[in-house]
């Protein structure tokens, strides 16, 4: 997990148009505190996805538009016209799944899943997606027996390599 993506989770759970957080709020979110350039350099804050920090706002469809360095606070703006996916770096790039007619118990059920681990119900469905998603026990098992097969064959003893060595010289 990367450092902002607790703050990533929070902006996408916030349900506001506008979230206002002072420093020590996010350092609180992030578990860790803000680097030094983040309370001297409004650059640190600036909209710019080349930074990692930035990402964790521009990817909730959000932009800080309201910096207040002396007062330690910032201000998270939803904005409609957010990252595309075309505008997305190859490995953050998203896609969208709808799914129908699910039956009202298991969208409950998710829901009160969600709400106990802190998440939104997006989140949650996009975490249970990502698991499903992960190469099962079988398929690491194949892959360690691929890597297994290209080192097959007798491995010589490192004794007789360290001796070959130092008769050498």
């Amino acid at each position: 997990m990367a450092k902002y993506d607790p703050l990533e989770r929070h902006l996408s759970a916030y349900p506001e148009a506008g979230c206002m957080l002072t420093f020590a709020e996010i350092e609180t979110i992030i578990a860790a505190p803000l680097p030094p350039g983040a309370r001297k350099n409004r650059r640190w804050w600036g909209n710019d996805r080349t930074h990692v920090q930035a990402r964790s706002w521009l990817d909730t469809s959000r932009k800080v538009t309201d910096l207040r360095l002396e007062e330690e606070r910032v201000l998270f703006a939803r904005v409609h016209d957010g990252p595309t996916t075309a505008d997305r770096p190859p490995d953050r790039r998203r896609s969208q799944v709808i799914v129908r007619n699910l039956d009202m118990e298991v969208v409950a059920a998710l829901k009160r899943r969600a709400k106990h681990n802190g998440h939104s119900l997006e989140q949650e469905l996009r975490a249970i997606l990502r698991r499903a998603a992960e190469p099962g026990r079988g398929d690491l098992i194949a892959e360690a027996d691929r890597i297994r097969a290209m080192t097959a064959g007798p491995l010589e003893d490192s004794v007789s390599l360290l001796r070959l060595d130092r008769d050498s010289r």
